[in-house]
This record gives C-alpha cells, sequence and structure tokens, in this order.
C-alpha cells in the first residue's frame, strides 16, 4: 500500500484493487484486509476527502461500508453507514398503507413499504443506466407486487438512497432465519429499491439478486426467482454497448460467479444437478462440482474427481475437500502439513469434527490454530468460544466472543453467551450488562429475556426483572419461573433493599400488577397463583386474606388435574391444602366467605384424599418410603377434613 502523499483518487483506486483481489480469493484474507484498512484511513483523512462534493463524500463512506461488510467486519461496515446517512441526513420509516397483495382478495390491508428521507438538498451524479428486465410472478393467486389503494404513494428510494437499503437487506439476510415478520421488512426495503428510480444497473441487479435469495424457499415464487435470476445472469454477457459501472462499487454487488452459484443452488435445489454441474465446470469450482455430485448421492463420483485433481496437483484446498468427501480426517492432517500449517480451512474442518463427536478440547485447539491463521472468521470465533464453553474453558470462552463482538457487535447470541461466561464465572453484574446488550438485538426474542430475567434477579434490579418478565407474557409464552416469582415476593415480604437503593415495599403495586397481567394470560399455572396469593397473604400491612384464599384456591386447581399420576403434584396440593386449612380454619366467623370458604375446602380436601389413594395404588413395593409419605400426608388431609366438617355444623 502506498502512503506517500498522492490524489485522494489513487488511493480510492488502490482500494478498489485490493477489494478486487480479495473477492478473486477463496478465503478472507487478513493481509488484504489490514491493507485495504490502511487505504480507508488514508483516505477518510486525507486533505481533499472534505472538498469533494456532499453525494462523493457520501458514495465514498458507503463504499467503505461495503468493504467492511465483504470482510465480514460488520461493526465497521454500520459505522461508515450511519457516518454517510448522517452527513447528508438519511433516515427511513417502515410504515403501513392499504394494499391487496393477491388477486381475489376484496378488502384492503395493511401493506409494510419504506420511506426514505433526505434532509439535505442533494442532486445525484450519476448517469442513467438501463436495468435488468422485471420478471412477472405469473402466479394464480398472487399479484407480481402489492397494489396500494392510494394512487398517490411516491416510491421516494433514489441511486442515493438505496445503497442504504441494499446494506439494512443485506445484514438482515447475512445467515440468519428469517422469521415472517423480519422478512417481510427485507421484502419492503427490496421492492422499494427495484420499483423505485435508481437507474442503477448495479444496484437494480443486487436487489433482484437479494430477492432471490430470500425467494427460494418460496413454492409460489420459486419459478419467478430462477427466471429473474437467469435473465441477471444472462445479462452479463450481453453484447450491447451499455452504461453498467455506475454505483459499482456502492451497490456491494456480488462478483457475477457468485451470482451464477446462487443459480447453480437453486438447480440443486430442485433436484437439476445436471444444470448446476455445468454451471460449476464452466466458472471452475471443483469444490462446488463435488458437493454438487454428493448431494445427487453420487458418491464415488466425487470422490473419484477429488483424487483426479489431486493426482494433477496437490494442493491442501483438495485434501480438505478430500476429507469432507470421505470423513477422512487424515485428509485434513495431510492439507495441513502440505500448507506449512497455516490452512485455516484444514484445521477448521478438523475442530468441527471433533466437536461433533464432542471433543470439545481437541476441537477448540483446532479451532484456535485455525483462527491464528486466519482471524477473519466471525461465525469461527462464536463457534470457538460455544466450544470453550464446553470444555469449560471460560478465560478462552470470553476472549473468543469478544473477538467475535469485535467483528459485530450487535450479535445477540455472542454477548448472551458471553454473558453465560460471566456468570459462571460469578461476575453477575457484568453478566447482567451482557444480557441487557443482548435484549437490545433480539427485543422478540423470550429466551435473550429469560437470561436478563434471571441475571437482573440476581442483581436485584427489581424494576428490570418485572418488565423482562411481563415482555415475555406479552410475547405470547406460557412462561413461568418459579425462582422469579419467589424472589419477586421475597422483595417485597422482606423488603429488601434493590440495587437502586429502593426498598422492596415500593415493588408491592408494580409485582401485584405483573402478577394480574400474567394470571390472566397463563390462566392455569400453580406457581404463579401461589405467589399472587402469598402477596396478599404474606405482606405485612396489605394483608387481604379474601383474595388470597382466593388464588390459592386457583392455585390447587392448577395442579389437581393428575394427582393420581404425578408425585410433584400430589406434594404441591398437598402443601396448599395445608396453607389453605390454616388460613380458612382463622377467618373470622362472622366473614361473609366463611362458609363458602369451608365448602371450597372440603371439596379440595375429599379429591385429594381419593386420588392419593389413587397414587398409593400405582406405586411399586420397592418404593416403601414414598408409600409411607403419601399415607402421613393422607392421615394428616383427613384429620383437616374432619375439622372442616365439624366447623361446617355451626356456620
Amino acid at each position: 500500500v502506498s502512503t506517500q502523499s498522492t490524489g485522494i483518487t489513487e488511493h480510492i483506486f488502490q482500494l478498489r484493487c485490493v477489494f478486487i483481489h480479495q473477492m478473486l480469493m477463496d478465503e478472507l484474507s487478513p493481509e488484504l484486509f489490514e491493507n485495504a484498512e490502511k487505504l480507508i484511513i488514508i483516505i477518510e483523512d486525507h486533505k481533499e476527502f472534505l472538498s469533494l462534493p456532499k453525494d462523493v463524500q457520501c458514495k465514498t463512506l458507503v463504499e467503505f461500508g461495503f468493504i467492511y461488510l465483504y470482510f465480514q467486519h460488520i461493526s465497521k461496515s454500520r459505522k461508515y453507514m450511519e457516518l454517510a446517512k448522517k452527513l447528508i441526513g438519511f433516515d427511513f420509516n417502515l410504515t403501513g398503507a392499504l394494499g391487496k397483495r393477491t388477486k381475489y382478495q376484496e378488502k384492503a390491508l395493511p401493506q409494510l413499504r419504506v420511506e426514505t428521507i433526505i434532509e439535505e438538498n442533494i442532486s445525484d451524479s450519476a448517469p442513467l443506466e438501463n436495468e435488468p428486465q422485471t420478471i412477472g410472478l405469473n402466479d394464480d393467486t398472487l399479484l407480481d407486487r402489492i397494489t396500494f389503494e392510494d394512487k398517490n404513494i411516491q416510491n421516494s428510494v433514489t441511486n442515493l438512497t438505496a445503497p442504504f437499503l441494499i446494506h439494512i437487506a443485506s445484514l438482515k439476510l447475512k445467515g440468519y432465519v428469517l422469521e415472517e415478520m423480519l422478512r417481510e421488512e427485507v421484502i419492503a426495503f427490496l421492492e422499494g429499491i427495484i420499483e423505485g428510480r435508481t437507474f442503477s444497473y448495479c444496484i437494480a441487479t443486487h436487489a433482484y439478486f437479494l430477492r432471490s435469495k430470500l425467494e427460494k424457499n418460496s413454492i409460489r415464487r420459486l419459478s419467478r426467482c430462477m427466471e429473474q435470476l437467469e435473465e441477471v445472469v444472462l445479462g452479463f454477457d450481453c453484447k450491447k454497448d451499455c452504461a453498467r459501472t455506475g454505483s459499482l462499487f456502492q451497490s456491494g454487488l456480488p462478483p457475477m460467479w457468485k451470482q451464477q452459484k446462487l443459480l447453480a443452488e437453486m438447480y440443486t435445489g430442485i433436484g437439476s444437478h445436471k444444470s448446476a454441474l455445468d454451471i460449476y465446470e464452466k466458472l471452475d469450482l471443483k469444490e462446488e462440482q463435488i458437493n454438487s455430485l454428493i448431494g445427487a448421492g453420487r458418491y464415488e463420483a466425487a470422490e473419484k474427481l477429488t483424487r483426479s485433481l489431486i493426482a494433477e496437483g496437490e494442493t491442501p484446498k483438495l485434501y480438505c475437500i478430500l476429507g469432507d468427501t470421505t470423513q477422512d480426517i487424515s485428509h485434513y492432517e495431510t492439507a495441513w502439513e502440505l500448507s506449512g500449517e497455516t490452512s485455516a480451512r484444514a484445521m477448521k474442518s478438523l475442530g468441527y469434527h471433533f466437536f461433533n463427536i464432542k471433543e470439545y478440547r481437541r476441537a477448540l485447539n483446532c479451532m484456535l490454530k485455525s483462527l491464528d491463521c486466519n482471524y477473519l472468521q466471525g461465525g469461527l470465533w462464536f463457534t470457538a468460544g460455544c466450544t470453550a464453553l464446553a470444555v469449560p474453558d471460560m478465560e478462552t470462552a470470553v476472549k473468543c466472543f469478544k473477538s467475535s463482538l469485535e467483528i459485530d457487535d450487535e450479535s445477540s447470541q455472542s454477548w448472551s453467551n458471553l454473558g453465560a461466561c460471566y456468570e459462571k464465572t460469578g461476575e453477575i453484574k457484568k453478566a447482567f450488562n451482557c444480557y441487557k446488550e443482548a435484549t437490545r438485538y433480539a427485543y422478540n426474542d423470550w429466551r435473550v429475556w429469560d437470561n436478563f430475567l434471571c441475571a437482573a434477579a440476581q442483581v436485584k434490579d427489581f424494576n428490570s426483572v418485572i418488565f423482562a418478565y411481563r415482555n415475555i407474557v406479552s410475547s405470547g409464552q406460557k412462561y413461568s419461573n418459579k425462582n422469579i416469582l419467589n424472589c419477586l415476593v421475597s422483595a417485597v415480604r422482606d423488603n429488601m433493599i434493590s440495587v437502586d437503593g429502593e426498598p422492596g415495599i415500593k415493588f408491592y403495586d408494580k409485582v401485584l400488577d405483573l402478577f394480574k397481567f400474567a394470571s390472566s394470560k397463563v390462566t392455569t399455572n400453580f406457581d404463579l397463583w401461589k405467589s399472587y396469593a402469598e402477596m396478599h397473604l404474606d405482606v405485612k400491612g396489605k394483608e387481604d386474606t379474601s383474595k388470597g384464599i382466593e388464588y390459592l384456591i386457583k392455585a390447587y386447581h392448577s395442579a389437581s388435574l393428575y394427582i393420581e399420576k404425578s408425585m410433584d403434584d400430589f406434594l404441591r396440593c398437598t402443601e396448599c391444602s395445608k396453607v389453605l386449612h390454616s388460613y380458612i380454619m382463622a377467618e373470622p366467623k362472622e366473614s361473609p366467605t366463611y362458609a363458602q370458604h369451608l365448602q371450597s375446602l372440603k371439596s379440595i380436601l375429599q379429591i385429594l384424599i381419593t386420588k392419593g389413594y389413587k397414587l398409593l395404588e400405582t406405586m411399586a413395593d420397592s418404593e416403601s418410603d414414598i408409600k409411607e409419605t403419601i399415607s402421613e400426608y393422607l392421615r394428616k388431609a383427613k384429620q383437616h377434613l374432619e375439622e372442616v366438617e365439624e366447623a361446617q355444623l355451626f356456620v
């Protein structure tokens, strides 16, 4: 990399040469990454940069963002995209408008669409270009695109704003299993570009490429998806004299062979292995050819092709492919030796092999060697962290997850696992902060909130506990956590001091409101109703015995369905009946609910005794200790029943 004081244009083209060099490589190169990063810093600090027109500055920052995205350095990619947005005052809104998406839809329903905003009045200096032909869906039910009722809706996506939407869509499609809502968001971004006035061949082509990746698993859209990709791929061979390079480096457009590779993968997906092989042979993609043969069940042909290629010339990569084909790990060791112990691929494959057979220590050693050879493996940093957790080696796990977060600081899984490491080492405050970060990036994942909830309880952040519990229940989960419920009741009853210095009694109304909300969503949970009852029975100065008894009865009924089959349910109901007995028998006889409560308790005890004897009958003779325990509980229940029947005589 030349660091001499030359014009900014020379440095930009140096950077593009480095980037194109990387695209020609099989794996990400740390050396090329470092060269690219040096050039980005030189360009950004160059005295000419700030004197460039704003649209050119914006496009340059966008180019940096896509280069970092290609190198899988997500955090820095987002950083430069944010700088570009700020420069032109760009923002977008996902909004709704009434529209139809099927041919037989009579009533228009809210449909997701994207609106873009630019504060600065900046014109784009790029020339107009012809875009690839749009292929229609031709489905008997679905429309080609959503038709909005408001005909005055204008698509605001332009050549300057489209790259931002491409970047967002690329991130969302990068290694995630898309939920339906997230899929709708990505579709809104891509349709905004396709239907907008971008006039950029590269931007439109990348939008079609991403839409094809998204639609390849949809039966109704697969035909359009393949035809559109074929149109794009054939378009590269067009002999017509037409401009196509505008916004090339600002579009994030993958190389032509990657688009052809996706088309081949689609052929493989529908069983057309011959068509896929033709593309792989044309592109000289040996590994993909072999994988296609394996996918077609032609294992011997795959091994034969691999060995014939090795006979032509041994390379570490070919031995790695042979290892994949034969599942013989000695070939990975050969590749490692042949490379002079520099093949990241060989150690990575060995690492995954040992991981799959649960030899975690050996797997971790191989993964770390692979990362020493090539640190630009975000996914492997994460897997190595998970492997270190399984060993367990907390120090290494923390290092791996931190490295993963340096590449993508919005990975909820990395934040969650880093939190788990700190939790295992007793650093609860650090774990709590990590789980809190994870909730920012996976707000709708109840499991992330569950981790945060448990850590919040340990640091006595009761406000966070209440908020997280409500969030999980609101997500539709039939969620209950006995330890957390007990923690909240204890915090209020024992007047514990929270992390913010507030006394526990201050949370009484919030906890009560949470239990009311949760019990309306989860109506048959023993622990929830029991805790709700304790809030009315055990908190000094807040007693409401009548409500407490009512909720205890509901707790009993929640666990009483299978008493005769479950020892755990029998013990729950027995303990519940004891508490009910103590409170109801102590209730004033003048109370308007006394007689009703006596009758409820009598019914509860009668059912408990009947089902308890049925449970005894299912016990084996060898379980004498358990049988004695049940018999003792039943004797006590009979005694309580006699006391209740006697009390009823005087009502």
